[in-house]
Parts: structure tokens; sequence; C-alpha cells
């Protein structure tokens, strides 16, 4: 239900009562919501401040994209907010009723799912991965190589197909194989993509509100990738 999604402390409760599916560390999956309690509240304890403020602080005035990035709604938000339309998906307009355009998910604090950004946010905080953005650089380069690199057990092999397997910490990776992570970034709804490429140091951000028939693939991704000349992401 969308109330307990947005009930920061239910359902970082839940999470920890939960038996683990498999040892932790033992097998690579995607957390496409519980990335959010899993993450930020460990964030929170460490920082000993509420997650979202930590954002604010660590990101979003350093990046002067307050004004841009949102994570749960403001009155400000719902005036420029496009609303997503997922009539394409199967199933795709319970999904947006029921989840992405709830009052409570809007309303609430759920930063793997709920953020509200524009392209050009995107690209910013991508860029100031690798380099300064206005004398800002929001990561170190040995944290870039750190969190880039393939997070999978030897005995953890890539499932059929190629969605959902190539995780760094947190991002998706790209690139040839013998430089796996020359790009990273992730993907949102809709399409929507967020990337930077170490070798070129291009940084790009996309935003789109209609989903494809054939979510998670978009075809666009792959057009502006060959345009750009970086390597495929595959999510």
């Amino acid at each position: 239900a969308g109330d307990d999604l947005a009930d920061w402390e239910l359902m970082c409760r839940r999470l920890a009562e939960m038996p683990p599916a498999w040892t932790p560390g033992g097998k690579c999956a995607y957390h496409g919501l519980t990335f959010a309690w899993l993450i930020g509240e460990t964030a929170r304890r460490a920082a000993r401040q509420d997650f979202r403020q930590s954002i604010r602080e660590e990101l979003l005035l350093p990046l002067q994209l307050q004004d841009e990035v949102f994570f749960g709604s403001s009155e400000d938000s719902e005036r420029r907010f496009v609303p997503i339309d997922s009539s394409a998906m199967p199933n795709g307009e319970c999904w947006c009723r029921d989840f992405i355009h709830s009052p409570a998910i809007r309303r609430g604090f759920i930063p793997s799912a709920n953020g509200l950004a524009s392209a050009r946010a995107l690209a910013r905080i991508y860029a100031s991965l690798l380099c300064e953005v206005d004398g800002v650089r929001t990561l170190t380069a040995e944290t870039v190589q750190q969190a880039t690199q393939l997070c999978r057990a030897a005995d953890d092999p890539f499932p059929e197909g190629v969605t959902w397997a190539k995780f760094g910490l947190g991002y998706v990776l790209g690139g040839p194989p013998d430089n796996l992570g020359q790009v990273f970034g992730h993907g949102g709804a809709a399409g929507a993509l967020g990337l930077v490429d170490k070798k070129s140091g291009l940084a790009l951000g996309l935003t789109r509100n209609k989903t494809s028939a054939q979510h998670p693939y978009y075809p666009l991704r792959e057009r502006l990738s060959a345009a750009l000349q970086l390597p495929l992401m595959h999510w």
C-alpha cells in the first residue's frame, strides 16, 4: 500500500525483520524499491541526520540543484511535475494510479523511486562525479573507482540476457568487457537515464514521461549512445 511505502520507519522496521533471501554478499540482485531503506537508513545512522537533509546538504545545495531535484513533492514541484503515461505497459495504468501518482508516494520520501528531476540536473550530478562543476566535485576519483567495480560473487553467474545484471555500488555498469564501468549510471521510470563516460567525460541526462510496451527496454537509449559514440548500457 502507498501509505505503508511512504512510512520510513515502518518500512525500515519491516526490512530489518525479514530474513535475507540468500547469504548477504552471495548474490547480486536489483533492489528497485528496497534500496531506498537499506541504503538510506544506513546513511541516516552514519550521518546522524535525516537522509533527505544529507542529500540536500551534500549534493543539491553545492550543485545549486535544490530547485530542480525533489524527493517528495512540494507545492512548487507539483506545478512543474509532468505525469507519466504508462498506458503502453501491461497493467501500466494500475502501476501509475497505485504507485507513481499515489498522493502518499508523491509526498513521501522513497529515494530509490520517487525522485523528480530535470534532465539538466541529472547531467550536472553525473558530471560532478568525475570533475568539478562550478568548483564542486561530489566524489573523489578513488571513490568513483571503487563504486564502479563489478559487485558480483565469483560463484554468482550472470543470468540469461543482459537486464539488471551488471551493477557496481548502486550504479549500472557499461563499457567494453575489458573496461566494464567505463560508463556508469542508472535508468529510471519511462526510460529516463543518467550516466557519465569516464573516457570522454561526457555526462548525459534524459527525462521522459511515456513508457514503452517493451519496458524496461527503450530503443532511444541505444540511439543516443550510438549518436554520442558511447558504449551501450543495458538495464
